[in-house]
């Protein structure tokens, strides 16, 4: 046994690299001698041959979580097909098989149960990698735990610190609020990535991560290469998207392309947060942050752009990162900011503004706990102490009335008055935010919202609102 991985190792030194690296972070990860040996399958083309236990190149790792399917993706350094064994017990009695020969794979498991464990390996030439779990997202009404993390670049023993803690806290999924390595184009900086974030069972093989892109990854091919998000928007990217996850909608906005409000993106988010109003949080996870002391400081542009559109839409969270450090501001506006931007980069110094409650220099992650009327928040440092503890009562969030300006649930010519004085006499904003007043979904309050008002109040035009 011995004997024949050294010899298949020499025969690849990038091979053996990437397992020895791995051998060493999961004896890190887990403190747990590393149990590599032979393993007796059934393949679906071999009758019990003698397969080799290893990782893939880089991988498993898992996406796109629903009650009923679950994405496994996985990179081989030579062609093979894709074959995944799955089941509700560590036999894998189901299987599923891509006969394409390709080094990238990803497979997708449909019609699972409900937040339910599942078992699953992968074979691939002739090895086969340990058995690993997952769990599918847990229904409706049923409470759940996911974290955040952000900027794990540079510095792998830091980053390796915060997946320690991360894993202890056994969430149902993660996000990350971009800035995975520190150049997107550099295959070697993606290597390091996969070999810690895969390399324990107890990771990326069972926790599925949900990313924003942040500037470093440059917008890279890689990126979208490596990763397989959810694509739910008119242009069908992965750079942003939204998921729900019991009773809760989470947004991913890509801040490295245009956001304002002539930008598709920016007409996609508003339509969103309109479907997902009646869900009990809204989370919004992003790269660059609105409100920020310290560091790089607040992006006004962003913050012009899109803080109105968080406001008007009753957005519970906006979490960033971008700033290496903890920082929750607000609420402002009814709108709660929180920075995590702790996974492992060198840190900045924070500061402090009139609307900054906690702010923290550390490596860290955070941690919520969803439960149907609140949610408990912590910040989790490396060491496993908490920082920032707080409890978040859900909002409530009556029904928009795009063109009600003065919030008495009806649309009338008070409604125009209202528009008036606030463009020309610094009158108050409209009632629920001021997009409530934009009827004609252009991104801004103008005339011309005052002339889609009377338009629709006198001369049959179209309804106000996108």
């Amino acid at each position: 046994m011995i004997i024949f991985l050294h010899n298949r190792i020499l025969k690849n030194e990038g091979i053996m690299y990437r397992l020895a690296f791995g051998i060493l972070l999961i004896i890190h990860l887990s403190g747990e001698e590393l149990s590599a040996g032979i393993a007796l399958n059934n393949h679906h083309e071999q009758d019990r041959e003698e397969l080799l236990t290893v990782l893939p190149e880089k991988g498993p790792y898992l996406s796109c979580v629903t009650q009923n399917s679950i994405i496994i993706s996985w990179h081989t350094a030579a062609l093979d097909s894709s074959l995944i064994q799955y089941g509700l017990t560590a036999d894998c009695e189901y299987e599923l098989k891509d006969i394409t020969l390709k080094t990238a794979h990803s497979l997708k498991l449909s019609s699972l149960l409900p937040d339910t464990t599942y078992y699953y390996r992968i074979l691939f030439g002739d090895l086969i990698t340990q058995t690993y779990t997952f769990r599918t997202a847990a229904s409706f009404g049923k409470g759940f735990k996911f974290t955040v993390i952000g900027d794990t670049r540079t510095q792998a023993d830091s980053h390796l610190a915060v997946i320690n803690r991360l894993i202890e806290q056994n969430p149902y999924f993660s996000l990350h609020s971009g800035d995975l390595v520190e150049d997107g184009f550099d295959e070697a900086q993606w290597t390091t990535y996969f070999a810690i974030i895969c390399s324990s069972a107890t990771c990326a093989p069972k926790i599925p991560f949900y990313y924003a892109i942040g500037n470093h990854e440059n917008e890279s091919p890689l990126y979208y290469n490596y990763f397989y998000l959810p694509h739910n928007n008119p242009d069908s990217v992965e750079s942003f998207y939204s998921f729900d996850y019991g009773n809760s909608h989470f947004i991913s906005i890509d801040t490295e392309i245009p956001y304002g409000p002539s930008s598709n993106q920016y007409r996609w988010l508003r339509n969103d947060l309109l479907s997902a109003y009646d869900k009990t949080y809204i989370f919004v996870f992003i790269h660059n942050h609105p409100y920020c002391a310290g560091g790089h400081n607040s992006d006004l542009d962003l913050r012009d752009a899109l803080s109105p559109v968080f406001e008007s839409f009753k957005v519970d969270m906006v979490l960033s990162g971008h700033s290496h450090f903890y920082q929750r501001n607000g609420p402002i506006n009814g709108v709660t900011y929180i920075i995590t931007a702790g996974g492992g980069a060198p840190l900045h110094t924070p500061a402090e503004s009139s609307w900054t409650v906690y702010t923290e220099k550390s490596h860290h992650l955070v941690q919520f706990i969803i439960y149907p009327d609140s949610a408990r928040f912590q910040m989790i440092r490396t060491d496993g102490s908490t920082g920032d503890d707080f409890v978040y009562f859900s909002r409530e969030r009556s029904k928009l009335f795009f063109g009600d300006a003065n919030g008495d649930t009806s649309i009338s010519v008070s409604d125009v008055v209202y528009i008036i004085n606030y463009l020309f006499k610094s009158g108050s904003a409209p009632a629920g935010g001021v997009l409530i007043g934009d009827v004609d979904c252009d991104g801004d309050v103008l005339i011309s919202d005052i002339i889609y008002l009377i338009n629709y109040l006198f001369k049959s035009g179209p309804s106000p609102g996108c």
